[in-house]
């Protein structure tokens, strides 16, 4: 799925220059991106956890799991424009289209992942 298509005419956008913060850990959670150009890098502490490009998202665990605040980092690694949804543009995106529901539990499922294998380096 080409995210970067489904939000091309998206009216709610952010421009952020590199090395900047867009959402910290334990910050308030409310909305989650995607990103339609640059990088963006996700962190926990001061650990990476990943980096995602065009058409890639963050912050969607908000819109899954509304625990209130952020579970990691976003920092812009370049210059980069974001589609911005709140939960209820994400309900209604998952309720209309199916790919992107299963586009986003995909990452989910990715996002799991990386969190076991980094939790298992902190035990060893």
């Amino acid at each position: 799925m080409k995210l970067q298509e489904m939000f091309h005419d998206w009216e709610d956008v952010e421009k952020h220059r590199a090395n900047t913060v867009i959402f910290a850990e334990r910050d308030p959670a409310d909305v989650m991106y995607v990103v339609l150009s640059g990088e963006v890098e996700l962190t926990l502490g001061s650990e990476p956890l990943g980096i995602e490009g065009k058409g890639g998202m963050i912050g969607e665990m908000a819109m899954i799991y509304p625990a209130g605040t952020r579970s990691a980092t976003a920092t812009t690694l370049s210059k980069v424009k974001l589609a911005r949804l709140n939960r209820d543009q994400f309900r209604s995106l998952v309720d209309e289209n199916t790919d992107f529901a299963l586009h986003v539990m995909g990452v989910l499922a990715n996002r799991l992942i990386v969190a076991n294998s980094f939790i298992a380096q902190l035990s060893k």
